[in-house]
């Protein structure tokens, strides 16, 4: 079955772009790619031309979930399954593609109301390798994609359904907790490519749709010194080292300047197609992310 191979980007909405700038670069130590509106801001952090895009807007949340295919085959097949399903369906124009660098796009919107963009055939400048501001070893994206995502949404199931029928993502495994920072969460994760999980999905009172995107480091020695640069900044960490109790990221939360949170991580599990039983576990981390009330 044609399924969705990778998360390629996303776009938020932000009310202070420039606060952006300097979280990204001198935080998560990502590539700054400035265009000629100072309204927005791009992330690079790898060959790809941008991975984050920033706009200014209200909303201080992600806007559009970038999903790709690896063919155009693909695309088309995926494209008759989501007319089939009833869901409405239009083809980006030239210049959106362009914009983000791709082949041929789909748009389209998910049962929680995101935007969801389809692509395949992504553009690719090796000849202009990821330039980190900082020293830093680089981040784990290739065949694994950008991280990963979890959404708040109110219809876990209806929204779980779509992602794995129309989409062909995987169900990797379940939490159930009854205390996820004093709140109880319950969460689906899945999977569509050897990451333990590009999408998860639950509900919190949070009060925005992306709960955090999730940044992993090649190098085990970069989460350690992102946690330094958190430290010295004006920016709050929310969550404290530990370690994933499914994908056994080790890693930590930080607050972005929109108030969405960015897990820096290392060390994710990587799952063979059939080498991961679907369990469900009642809490979220082995040992560690104690959610942090004050910096």
């Amino acid at each position: 079955m044609a399924q969705v191979k990778r998360l390629a980007y996303i776009q938020i909405e932000a009310k202070d772009v420039a606060a952006w700038r300097v979280f990204a670069r001198d935080v998560l130590a990502c590539e700054i790619v400035d265009g000629d509106d100072p309204r927005e801001t791009r992330l690079r952090v790898d060959d790809r031309p941008w991975r984050v895009q920033v706009s200014t807007g209200d909303r201080n949340d992600i806007v559009v979930l970038g999903l790709e295919v690896d063919c155009v085959e693909d695309l088309e097949c995926i494209h008759r399954r989501l007319l089939k399903g009833g869901v409405e369906v239009r083809t980006g124009s030239q210049a959106e593609c362009a914009a983000r660098g791709v082949r041929e796009l789909l748009h389209f919107v998910d049962p929680a109301g995101l935007a969801v963009e389809l692509s395949y055939g992504s553009l690719m400048r090796p000849q202009q390798p990821f330039n980190a501001p900082i020293a830093h070893g680089g981040f784990v994206t290739g065949e694994q994609g950008l991280g990963h995502v979890m959404l708040v949404v109110e219809n876990v199931a209806e929204v779980h359904r779509f992602y794995c029928e129309m989409l062909g993502f995987v169900t990797s495994d379940f939490v159930s907790t009854a205390n996820y920072g004093g709140q109880r969460g319950d969460f689906v994760f899945m999977r569509c490519n050897q990451r333990h999980h590009s999408l998860a999905i639950g509900y919190l009172p949070i009060g925005r749709r992306l709960g955090h995107l999730m940044l992993q480091v090649r190098d085990f020695d970069d989460v350690g010194r992102a946690l330094d640069r958190v430290q010295r900044s004006a920016f709050r960490q929310t969550r404290a080292l530990g370690r994933h109790i499914n994908d056994r990221m080790f890693s930590f939360y930080v607050e972005s300047p929109s108030g969405v949170q960015v897990e820096c991580g290392w060390g994710g599990l990587e799952v063979e197609e059939g080498d991961l039983e679907v369990r469900t576990y009642d809490v979220t981390s082995a040992w560690g992310h104690q959610h942090l009330l004050n910096k």
